[in-house]
């Protein structure tokens, strides 16, 4: 039997249980122009039998996880992993053929990025683009638009800019990160997020690389730890850290954008973590005094006078009302990262 190179790039691939798709979302990793790869799918202790169901190929290693949940198996990966950079991909997902080529060579290629992930294509339960939903489609637009290193880190208080499913990075970067964190919130929205405080570039090559599947049964859909009050309390937790460089942590205070939901969990969000919040900024009518969770709700106009020194947080999700403030801020000559941040 010839004997198998050491690899270059592991793959962690988390596997649940078999899935219909499973055997596709494998298959297109087996089908990489990179050979030199290994694959290891991360389960149950019955995680041979899934292996056994799958083509034949000595790249495939069945792990049995360390502990219970998608953190105690991706960790489990990351602790099994031999090769120098270890890539993610989900278990109903599938990867271009030159995807794992193309993001070690942008790894090598570009010294100023240590993560790098892929463009996508949302694909549909049937593997179409058929029934994928309009916000998923402008999610997509969105993760496509992002691609330098400043923008990646600007968008990170919006939302996660880098598809988890699709990350690499050197094992280094996974080490010095500690790997996963296992608390009441998305895991991988927070790994990027302290990739970012830690000041690793991130970035993308350009072509779309990998097709994102969405189905009801996402653990983004069925888990708490995925609610949107656990993402915004996330976003909070990072622009409050000093790797932030929003002085937040030296007691910088906080104006919020908007007085709807979102508003309300960025305050309370801010407010456990001891950071200052003046008020509000609405574009209601102002000649009526109001008062939001017992704060001001001011104008923008007001807004351009008594700001100071204080971080603006945007706290609106519409995008074309995100687009419109961002032209506020720019007339303002205000700078995104350092005046403001988009929060969502």
């Amino acid at each position: 039997m010839e004997e198998l190179a050491a690899p270059l790039v592991s793959v962690l691939l988390p596997v649940r249980t078999w899935r219909s798709t499973t055997v596709e979302a494998v298959t297109s990793l087996l089908n990489q122009s990179l050979h030199q790869t290994e694959i290891l799918l991360i389960g149950h202790d019955d995680i041979d039998l899934i292996v056994k169901r799958l083509p034949y190929d000595p790249r495939i290693k069945g792990i049995a996880r360390e502990g219970s949940g998608i953190v105690a198996a991706l960790n489990t990966g990351l602790k099994k992993a031999r090769a120098p950079f270890i890539a993610r991909m989900d278990d109903d997902d599938i990867a271009y053929p030159d995807r794992l080529e193309k993001q070690l060579a942008y790894l090598q290629s570009n010294p100023d990025v240590q993560v790098c992930a892929t463009r996508i294509r949302f694909i549909d339960e049937q593997g179409t683009t058929t029934g994928v939903k309009a916000g998923n489609k402008r999610y997509e637009h969105w993760l496509n638009s992002l691609s330098t290193t400043s923008d990646i880190a600007n968008a990170c208080f919006t939302e996660c800019p880098m598809p988890h499913p699709t990350l690499m990075a050197h094992r280094d970067v996974w080490q010095t990160l500690d790997g996963y964190r296992d608390f009441d919130g998305p895991e991988d929205y927070d790994l990027v997020l302290r990739a970012m405080l830690a000041g690793f570039g991130m970035g993308k090559p350009a072509p779309i690389l990998q097709d994102w599947r969405e189905h009801s049964e996402r653990l983004t859909y069925r888990d708490s730890r995925y609610r949107r009050e656990a993402f915004t309390q996330c976003r909070a937790w990072a622009a409050q850290q000093p790797g932030s460089q929003l002085g937040l942590d030296q007691g910088r205070s906080v104006w919020i954008c908007g007085t709807g939901k979102n508003a309300r969990q960025w305050h309370h969000s801010l407010k456990e973590l001891g950071v200052p919040v003046n008020g509000f900024v609405d574009i209601g009518n102002t000649d009526v005094a109001r008062t939001k969770q017992d704060k001001p709700v001011i104008s923008y106009e007001q807004l351009t006078a008594q700001r100071g020194t204080s971080l603006v947080v945007t706290a609106l999700s519409e995008p074309k009302a995100r687009e419109a403030l961002r032209q506020y801020f720019e007339g303002n000559s205000w700078i995104q990262g350092e005046d403001y941040i988009f929060g969502a």
